[in-house]
């Protein structure tokens, strides 16, 4: 697994550079999803709120240090630790699929969506097979989640679909 800092510098260095080199954070809009993804045998959802609310016009703002960056890099740690001790999960490597919410409730349920669709377009590959025998190749279906941790707000958290799935595992506010 990536230590978290390298995580860390993909999901906020490009927002940085663009703030020292500009003078302002830049907006981003729904199209330019911020996220986190690491293989496992089981998968951690994230909502961390890395962006403060942007502006009318902007879905994201500036880079929220405290409450998103701080708590982005603890679920990192905590999933290194815990892959590193093996007698934890013996055989197991905890991943993860952490999103940025930009603080903003409509925006975390936009994004939320995936940890849905990918609950929901579970594929097993043995039952797909192909006219001369071989089995169905699937390279874009999402992985799966088994939890959520996150939102760092009680009205993003609401607004987590996943929390209120059948058969889900559910979610863990950080903060709220």
């Amino acid at each position: 697994m990536a230590s978290s800092a390298t995580l860390w510098i993909l999901l906020v260095y490009p927002v940085a550079c663009h703030t020292s080199i500009h003078g302002q954070s830049p907006g981003y809009n729904v199209a330019a999803k911020k996220e986190i993804s690491l293989e496992g045998d089981l998968v951690i959802g994230g909502l961390f709120p890395v962006h403060e609310k942007g502006n009318p016009t902007e879905e994201c703002g500036k880079i929220n240090e405290h409450r998103g960056i701080q708590r982005l890099e603890a679920m990192l740690f905590a999933l290194d630790e815990i892959n590193k001790n093996q007698q934890l999960l013996p055989g197991i490597t905890l991943g993860a699929h952490i999103l940025d919410t930009c603080s903003k409730d409509t925006y975390a349920l936009e994004q939320s969506l995936d940890f849905v669709r990918a609950s929901l377009t579970r594929v097993d590959g043995s039952e797909h097979i192909c006219p001369d025998g071989s089995y169905a190749i699937h390279d874009d279906v999402p992985t799966a989640i088994t939890g959520v941790i996150g939102g760092s707000y009680s009205d993003v958290s609401i607004q987590v679909p996943f929390a209120n799935q059948e058969g889900a595992g559910g979610n863990v506010e950080c903060g709220a």
